[in-house]
This record gives structure tokens, C-alpha cells and sequence, in this order.
């Protein structure tokens, strides 16, 4: 169970605060440790254990309890400072006996010198349990048998990572910075594939990769300039270049190779440099420079048919943003950006499949992801009598792609969107503020483009072959016209209670393309949320919150397979909506005792509501979490005494996906249980020390 960090450091301001309070007489009365209390940095270990009770594996999804586990509870935090040097010296380890723990060192001499050491792991462990006759899974050659004897199989991935970071201050406003990563990923992630006019079969991908990344920073820090500059470096390998697959495969067989690409080695090379630099006391301007290349030559471990041995992978992308900040009056504020960015693809386009086998409808060559950004922003404040304020601001967006050679759906090689905000912030009372804003924005661009020559059994329209098919086109690309509108009020009717309240409303609408009744129609989005906290003293308070969020989206297309299949148009009204809840106490019941409560509820639901499509809507999605916790902490001592943590968690998932008797057609089946309760109870003792 995580523990959270004790505060390592008292804030050196309270005993300033006591100073200017109640004077330096006062304070010589304070015994030399209750100052030390209050102005040097406190250590502290603590060391328990956890039980883990009842049915489920989401609880443990990350740390790794599970039920009938005892686990080790273990956190360290170590501040040790010498004054005459002003070095500092730290330790901070965090779930130290389950499966998401690290570890940190660090000393430095402020003003001069830093280094660190850290070490952290975090292993997933996959909620469903599949049962399955597939062999072989956990290596890269798995052999795919129907109907055989079946085993258990518990997908898990495991992260190991070390990093170490050098810093130097030069002198002269310089400073450097040396920072290396190594991240070890070992494990299997559950996996399948579509066997050719058969069906999904189940397999896992083996995962044995290594990410390393080193950074070097230079940064100067002037009376008027700072600067920023570097090379960030990053290494992907893979020590699995493919998954061999075998026995019984259908018409995938017809592939030279039963092999599935794992991810090629690549690598990624940045240099940077930004600024900021002050013109006057109320103008200030900023830039950013960035150059990455990033390449993939990894040999291919089977020979291409078409004579290539290797993708020669190569993105190089350029990033330029410039800012500027300025209050030319008392009562005007203004912010203008602009961002400039260019990726571009110059991975050489080859062949890599036969179009013509099994009707395929690509074109048989990679695709070219070069992308084009550029936007503006402008934005201010200016400040009305009566406690007013007047915000807006415009923006713009320019987005230009690559057209591929084949997809099986319409592509835009431009889009362009305009944004207008206008909002009124006021201070209504003594204890009342709020802010009313609106925003108006209209995408656009130009025609699409037909990128698929759909001879091949594709998609179409009804208007024949070799047509455009009028499919739903992405929405991220579609004309659209957005109103959106934001309340928020902040309310503190008195000293010991602050309430804050935002809602936040937006309609899309979608324009046809070519005036096909098929694409997206409309969308909408709500947000609502209320916060409100009660102090009962200085050391108890309880709070409450509420949220919900609703978002929807309709859409339709034509839709048909072959000349011999009947085209019909169907749409999907798409709703995502959620529900959040929670109450909390912190009281400190006695001198020694705290307590500290919490019950929170979540609601989130996913519809999808097809209709006209000749079968089934597929079915919702549903998830619900009930989590009651409570932490009580007796202080034996000042320096040391016991925590006691207690939770009752539970899970309702109601998922189509994962039920059913036969998921894949080779007769794996994956534990899908809907309902998970878990009890968890922690004690731990700790101990503090200045």
C-alpha cells in the first residue's frame, strides 16, 4: 500500500512568523529543540506490514499485492544538512517492499556541486488470467493449437530503471547539468492476431527491451538574459526482432514466413535552446529552438522479397516558438505566441507487399508522415473599475500533412482553425468571485483526397468501383464549428469554509462532405465540478467534492463489402460519461491521535447506441469503484509511534471484450470477474529524528 513521504523539511517561515508575532522574547522562552523542530530538516524511517483480503486483481495492478499476501511496508526519508558547508545529504525510499518502489540519493553543495543516484521499478501485472492452449508463450517461438489441452497464463511487464544526474554551478551566472537513464523493460504483454478469413487467435508479445537517454544541459542566468541549451539522446533496443508463429494457421499460412514484427531499434538525437530576456521591468520575451533526428536502420531479421534489408527510417524535426509578455499599463496585460513546427519524413518510400495478393486494397509502399504546423496566439487582460477584468484573446492554427498512397478512407492535406475568447471576471462580494468566458472556433480545409483506388473489394459508396467511399473521416480533420462557454465561482461565506463551483459546456457541429449523408453530425461535451472545504481548527478540516462529465458524438457512414453486398447507412450515437464523488476528514482526535478518512465513488460509462447496422449495437461499457480508507496515526512519542491503514475496495467492470466462452477462435478464454472486493490492513511503526 502506498505511503506517503513525511514532511522532510518544517518551513524555516514559521518561526520567522513567531518572531514577528510574539517577538524575540517570546521565542527565547522556546527550548532550543522546539526550535530545531521548526528550522531543520527532519528524518524519518518507518517499517510494517500489509494483509491483503478478499477476491480481485485490479487492487494490485502495479504494486503487486494480491489477496492472501502479507507484504513488507517500508519508506525512508533522511535530510541531514551541515550548516558550516550548507551541504545536504538525502535518502528517500518509497514503497520499498512491493513491486512500484525506489530509491534515492542525493548530495549537493548549495551554490556548487549536486549528483544523484536513483533506482525504481514498476511491474504490471495483468488483471485477467487467460486460459489457453497456445504454446510457447513468454519466448519469441509460440505454436497456435485449436482445441487443445489448455493452461493458465498471467501476462506481466516489468520495468527497471537507474539514473544518475551531475550538476556543476560554473561561476559567472553558468551552470551545467550531466543526466543519464537506463530503463529495462522484461516481460509479456497479451497479444493476438487476425488469422485471414478465420478469425482473432491469441498470443503474447515477448518483451525484452532497453531505453537509454543522456542529457547534457549548459544553462547561463543573467540580470536580464537566461539561457538554456543542450543535447538530449535517445536509444531504443530490442533484443526480440520477431514472433515466430506455428501450427495451426489458415490462410495466414500463405505468407512466406508465420512472423510478426516486434519493434525495430531506433534512436533520437535533440539539440535545444531557449531563453527569455527582459526588456524592462514589464516586458518580457521568451524563444525555444529544437532539432531532432530520429532514425530506425534496424536490419530486418527475415529478407524482404523486394530486396530491401532495412526501413533507413529517418524524421528530422524542426521546432521554433517565440513569446512575448508585456504590461504597457496598470491595467493591461498582453501574451502573443507563435510556434513553428516541421516534421519531416525522409524515410525513402519502397515497396514492402504485393497489392494484388488476397485483394489487398494498400498500395504496397510505406507511407510518408510529414506534418507541418505553425500557430499563433494572442491574448490579454485589462482591468475595469468596479472589480472587473476583461480577458480574450485569438488564435490560429495551420496543419498540413502528407497524403499517403493508400487508405481506406478520405484524406485532407490541410486544415486551418480559427479561436476567439472572451470572458468577465469580477469580484461580486467580499466573499464571492467568478468568471464568465466564451469561445468560438471554426475549423476548415481544403478537399479531400481519395487515397485508396478501391479496385480490390474496398469500401465504396454505391456509386460503383473506383469511387470514394464517404467513410467517417477522422473528426480531428473534419470542418467543424465549436461554442464553448466556462463558469466558475469561488465563494468563502466564511473564514473556516471556501466552496469553489466550475461548469463548462460545448456543442460541435460538423459539416457534410460533398454533401454525402455519411461523416460526423454533432457533438457535445459537460463538465461540472463542486469543491468545498470546512476547517474545524488549525489542525482538522473536512471537504467534499462532486464532478460529472458528459461527452457525445453522431456518427454515420455508408457502408457495404463487395458489389454482391447490400450498402446501407448506419450511425453511432457515442456517449462517454462519468460520475466522481468523495468525502474526507482529517481530525486530530486527540493530542496523540489522528485520524484520517475517505470515501470515493466512480461512475464512468462508455455507450456506443448503433443503429442500422443489420446486427447487435455492441454492448456498454460500464465501471464502477467504491474505495473507503482510513488512516490513523498515534504518536507514542514525539519521535516515533504507530500507523494503522484500513481500505475496502471495490470493483464492478462490465466489459463485452472479455466475456463470453470462446474470445478467440482457438478456444482461449480470459478470466473476466465483474465484481472485485478487497480489504487491505497496514501497521507500520515509524520514527523521526532532526
Amino acid at each position: 500500500m502506498t505511503t506517503q513521504h513525511m514532511h522532510s523539511l518544517r518551513l524555516s517561515a514559521v518561526a520567522a512568523g513567531m518572531l514577528l508575532a510574539f517577538g524575540p522574547a517570546s521565542a527565547q522562552e522556546m527550548s532550543a529543540e522546539e526550535l530545531a523542530q521548526l528550522t531543520r530538516p527532519e528524518s524519518s524511517v518507518s517499517v510494517g506490514a500489509g494483509y491483503v483480503g478478499g477476491n480481485g486483481s485490479r487492487f494490485g495492478l502495479f504494486t503487486g499485492q494480491k489477496a492472501g499476501d502479507t507484504d513488507f511496508l517500508g519508506n525512508v526519508d533522511i535530510n541531514r544538512r551541515d550548516d558550516a558547508t550548507g551541504t545536504w545529504l538525502r535518502l528517500k525510499g518509497r514503497n520499498l517492499g512491493l513491486d512500484n518502489r525506489d530509491l534515492r540519493f542525493e548530495h549537493e553543495q548549495q551554490g556548487n556541486w549536486s549528483y544523484f543516484l536513483e533506482y525504481g521499478e514498476i511491474q504490471r501485472h495483468d488483471p485477467l488470467t487467460f486460459t489457453t492452449p497456445v504454446l510457447g508463450l513468454g519466448t519469441t517461438e509460440q505454436t497456435i493449437v485449436i482445441g487443445g489441452p489448455t493452461h493458465s497464463f498471467n501476462p506481466e511487464v516489468k520495468r527497471e530503471t537507474t539514473s544518475l544526474g551531475l550538476g556543476k554551478q560554473l561561476g559567472g551566472g553558468l551552470s551545467a547539468q550531466v543526466r543519464f537513464r537506463n530503463e529495462r523493460k522484461n516481460g509479456d504483454r497479451q497479444f493476438g492476431f487476425y488469422d485471414v478469413g478465420i478469425g482473432p487467435k491469441f498470443a503474447a508479445e515477448p518483451i525484452d527491451q532497453t531505453t537509454q537517454e543522456f542529457e547534457a544541459t549548459l544553462g547561463y542566468v543573467g540580470d536580464r538574459l537566461q539561457l538554456s541549451g543542450g543535447y538530449l539522446g535517445s536509444f531504443f533496443r530490442n533484443q526480440d526482432s520477431l514472433l515466430h508463429l506455428n501450427g495451426a494457421l489458415g490462410a495466414e499460412a500463405a505468407f512466406n514466413s508465420h512472423s510478426i514484427s516486434l519493434p525495430p531499434d531506433n534512436e533520437a538525437h535533440n539539440l535545444n535552446l531557449s531563453g527569455a530576456y527582459r526588456f524592462s521591468p514589464t516586458t518580457r520575451g521568451m524563444f525555444k529552438v529544437s532539432y531532432t533526428r530520429g532514425t530506425q536502420n534496424d536490419s530486418f531479421a527475415l529478407p524482404s522479397a523486394f530486396g530491401h534489408s532495412s526501413l533507413d527510417g529517418q524524421v528530422d524535426t524542426t521546432l521554433v516558438t517565440m513569446g512575448l509578455t508585456s504590461r504597457p499599463t496598470s491595467a493591461l496585460s498582453l501574451n502573443a505566441n507563435l510556434r513553428y513546427e516541421d516534421r519531416d519524413d525522409k524515410t525513402p518510400l519502397r515497396l514492402f507487399f504485393d497489392p494484388r495478393f488476397r485483394n489487398y486494397t494498400g498500395s504496397g509502399f510505406n507511407n510518408d508522415t510529414s506534418r507541418k504546423t505553425v500557430s499563433a496566439k494572442l491574448d490579454g487582460i485589462y482591468r475595469l473599475p468596479a472589480s472587473l477584468s476583461l480577458f480574450g484573446g485569438v488564435e490560429w492554427e495551420e496543419r498540413t500533412r502528407a497524403i499517403p498512397l493508400s487508405r481506406s478512407l478520405d484524406w485532407r492535406r490541410e486544415t486551418t482553425e480559427w479561436s476567439a475568447r472572451i470572458g468577465l471576471r469580477r469580484s461580486l462580494s467580499d466573499t464571492l468571485n467568478g468568471s464568465l468566458s466564451y469561445i468560438h472556433s471554426d475549423r476548415s480545409g481544403g478537399s479531400f483526397h481519395t487515397t485508396s483506388s478501391y479496385r480490390f473489394n474496398d469500401f465504396f459508396s454505391g456509386n460503383g468501383p473506383n469511387q470514394s467511399p464517404h467513410l467517417i473521416n477522422p473528426f480531428h480533420w473534419a470542418d467543424r464549428n465549436r461554442d464553448k462557454a466556462k463558469l466558475s465561482l469561488d465563494w468563502s461565506p466564511r473564514e473556516n469554509l471556501a466552496v469553489q463551483a466550475t461548469a463548462q459546456y460545448s456543442n460541435d457541429d460538423y459539416g457534410a462532405i460533398k454533401g454525402s449523408p455519411a461523416g460526423n453530425d454533432k457533438g457535445s461535451a459537460m463538465t461540472y465540478s463542486v469543491d468545498a472545504t470546512y476547517s474545524l481548527s488549525d489542525d482538522s478540516k473536512l471537504s467534499a467534492w462532486v464532478s460529472q462529465d458528459d461527452s457525445r458524438m453522431r456518427q454515420r457512414t455508408v457502408m457495404g463489402w463487395k458489389n454482391s453486398v447490400p450498402l446501407f447507412l448506419w450511425r453511432a450515437d457515442l456517449r462517454s460519461a462519468g460520475s466522481n464523488a468523495g468525502l474526507r476528514a482529517q481530525v486530530r482526535a486527540t493530542a496523540k491521535l489522528s485520524l484520517d478518512a475517505e470515501l470515493r465513488w466512480a461512475d464512468n460509462r462508455s455507450e456506443f447506441r448503433m443503429h442500422n447496422v443489420g446486427a447487435a449495437s455492441v454492448p456498454d461499457i460500464s465501471f464502477r469503484q467504491t474505495t473507503l480508507s482510513l488512516t490513523a496515526d498515534y504518536a507514542l512519542a514525539r519521535d516515533h509511534g504507530l500507523k494503522l491503514q484500513l481500505v475496502h475496495d471495490r470493483w464492478h467492470v462490465s466489459d463485452s471484450t472479455w466475456t463470453g466462452e470462446h474470445i478467440f477462435v482457438d478456444g482461449t478464454t480470459a478470466n473476466s470477474n465483474a465484481n472485485q472486493n478487497i480489504n487491505f490492513i497496514g501497521l507500520s511503526a515509524y520514527f523521526k529524528w532532526i
